[in-house]
């Protein structure tokens, strides 16, 4: 056994490979860098079995169990919804797709898990170490292209036709399996040290405008100061089209596989902490606003369009009406509304991400008084590329202004 390894952790993984742990060498590779952990820690372990040298690879990931943050987080409810997610959704989901959809699945960009503990004080998943598959992260200092919304807008066509077809074919049975999906974003949004955050991050998104020459956005924006944490509760209200969200939708939640000659060949959606039952343009909004720059915002409409034909495609091999189900229209009359979490989060995430390494913070750090003031300051003050910042968060907000997007 590695001392490096919690004992809990050695005591699930034994359940997994069901054997004694001291039968394998146990290889412990570098976590997570300071600041993408967030809610918890990340583990990659390798087990190699003494005798005939068969290997098993795990991320395993655990909540914070310092009680100081778990009050000011809802890191709790967030692991309980992520176990949810994959040892009920998903496998009801991969079921109904796979015995009810004519011809082969087409979505199944969700990673293996293992196994789950919900204790208190010890939530913890173990997933499938994706990097030994060949799948990597996107490098989140930089845009994602247009190509590859191109590819993750058809995914999420994919993942959200589930949803849609299960709800209509079955409508029973999913508005069970809605019924005990956790609203972690609510947990959140209600909480002093989020509203905080959403008002530093719009004041300090406000000063990328330049005076003289943004005057008329920067007077739209103004209000989302004080408004942010309502928006994003109106954006989660459920609707007629919603579906079950992947939530958490910015590039470090999602690894990619490339061909020799760097093409994109296959993805992964990672952690569904924040899943919910919403408007799936929560999903894309967020994706987008999180990862992309103007030029990729400027094809919006072939991007929603990519989007339903993936989502109609899918829902027609359950015999279903796309028109009838989510109608394009509908698509794109809900955007204003419901893109608002993405408008919220994406400069907050380009924040965190544009933080310097030696500079970057995690809950720990956030936690030290009672003051939620205070705590969020220390995030905003950390040193970061503000160059790239503002050139990030302007091209959302110029976006925003010209398709009319403020609320």
């Amino acid at each position: 056994m590695d001392a490096a390894l919690p004992p809990k952790i050695c005591d699930v993984l034994k359940t997994v490979v069901k054997g004694n742990i001291d039968d394998f060498t146990v290889t412990v590779h570098d976590p997570n860098k300071k600041g993408e952990g967030y809610l918890g820690q990340m583990f990659f372990i390798t087990l190699q079995e003494k005798t005939n040298g068969s290997r098993f690879m795990f991320a395993v990931k655990q909540a914070f169990s310092e009680n100081k943050i778990r009050d000011t987080f809802p890191i709790r409810n967030a692991f309980l919804n992520e176990i949810y997610f994959y040892t009920k959704v998903w496998p009801k989901l991969a079921k109904f797709q796979e015995e009810e959809a004519s011809g082969k699945p087409s979505f199944h960009h969700i990673p293996r898990c293992y196994a789950v503990v919900s204790d208190n004080d010890q939530e913890m998943l173990v997933l499938e170490n994706l990097k030994f598959r060949g799948f990597e992260l996107h490098d989140k200092k930089k845009v994602l292209s247009t190509s590859m919304f191109e590819y993750l807008f058809d995914l999420y066509g994919k993942y959200h036709a589930l949803s849609f077809a299960y709800k209509a074919l079955h409508p029973e049975e999913f508005s069970e399996l809605c019924k005990d999906v956790i609203d972690v974003w609510v947990t959140f949004s209600t909480r002093e040290n989020f509203s905080e955050a959403t008002k530093m991050c719009t004041r300090q998104a406000l000063e990328v405008l330049e005076p003289g020459v943004d005057d008329q956005i920067a007077e739209r924006y103004r209000h989302y100061v004080e408004d942010g944490a309502k928006l994003i509760a109106n954006s989660l209200e459920e609707t007629k089209y919603s579906a079950i969200l992947h939530g958490d939708c910015w590039s470090n939640n999602m690894m990619f596989k490339y061909d020799e000659t760097r093409n994109l060949v296959d993805m992964r959606f990672l952690d569904f902490q924040l899943c919910a039952v919403a408007s799936p343009v929560c999903d894309l909004s967020y994706c987008l606003y999180s990862g992309g720059a103007k030029e990729t915002f400027d094809q919006l409409d072939r991007l929603l369009q990519i989007y339903h034909d993936a989502l109609s495609d899918s829902l027609r091999s359950f015999g279903c009406d796309p028109d009838a189900l989510f109608p394009l229209e509908a698509l794109k009359r809900d955007w204003k509304k419901h893109c608002q979490l993405g408008v919220i989060m994406g400069p907050m995430l380009w924040r965190g991400k544009m933080t310097y390494e030696d500079a970057a913070l995690d809950l720990t750090d956030l936690t030290g008084s009672d003051n939620a003031v205070e705590e969020m300051q220390k995030f905003f003050d950390s040193k970061f590329d503000e160059k790239t910042y503002k050139e990030r968060v302007r091209d959302i907000l110029l976006h925003l202004h010209e398709r009319d997007l403020f609320v």
